[in-house]
């Protein structure tokens, strides 16, 4: 569903991404995971054509067997379209329009069931600045499943949520047919994703299974993600296990 070969992003004459690689077969679970500034939110804005002003890429991307590397989205076909879920609810919701006309799909109140939203009819009635973070949040992933994408890309969707919407969220999530899930957070990404990769200044440092990635790092800075979420809480011990 998913190739990326080569990929480098660029601001001027500073690389911010270097020769990135990766793929994601139909129906599979991919975690791009990084500290804040390692570059993974840049290869989302890449792969879905909007990177900001200044910024330019070069490498092949094929989404559905369509290359689209440096092509905004309005010029793309329809199957090379990715739904994206942004980490900034706040921006990517139009925050003059009501959620229900944002939402036009004949089963927005199912959609906002299966984020963890059950006073579907006041959500709809609302503006997005009516609502809290979380809630924009899961607004923001049923707008991404209602367009029933074949490949969704969810930007540091669970940030804003608490530990139960955050798994009401994970499990909605794993309904999509092929996902690109970046977060910083490897526990949360262990629970969902089939396979990891880890990403530090630009450089993917790190891939395999989520298997093999949780149970034999190679990279220092990988284990020290694992330990750090092992040792954070229950919640994390159990995913980690």
């Amino acid at each position: 569903m998913l190739v990326v070969d080569d990929l480098s992003i660029d601001a001027g004459r500073t690389r911010i991404v270097d020769h990135a690689c990766f793929e994601i077969p139909d129906g599979r679970r991919l975690g791009l995971l990084g500290a804040s500034g390692s570059g993974k939110s840049l290869i989302a804005s890449a792969l879905v054509g909007q990177l900001p002003p200044g910024i330019t890429c070069t490498g092949r991307v094929l989404v559905d067997g369509h290359e689209v590397a440096g092509v905004p989205t309005p010029r793309r076909p329809r199957s090379a379209r990715p739904a994206m879920v942004f980490q900034d609810s706040a921006t990517a919701l139009n925050p003059m329009v009501t959620v229900g006309r944002q939402l036009r799909t004949p089963d927005a109140p199912a959609l906002l069931e299966r984020v963890g939203l059950r006073d579907s009819a006041r959500i709809l009635a609302s503006h997005p600045l009516e609502l809290s973070g979380g809630q924009r949040q899961r607004v923001c992933i049923a707008l991404a499943l209602a367009r029933e994408s074949s490949l969704v890309i969810a930007d540091e969707p669970t940030t804003a949520l608490d530990v139960i919407s955050q798994a009401r969220v994970l499990d909605a999530l794993r309904e999509a047919a092929s996902l690109l899930f970046i977060t910083h957070d490897i526990a949360v990404a262990a629970h969902l994703c089939d396979h990891l990769l880890i990403i530090d200044s630009g450089r993917i440092i790190e891939s395999g299974s989520t298997a093999t990635v949780l149970d034999n790092p190679v990279s220092d800075r990988t284990r020290r993600m694992i330990d750090a979420a092992r040792a954070a809480d229950p919640f994390r011990q159990v995913v980690m296990r």
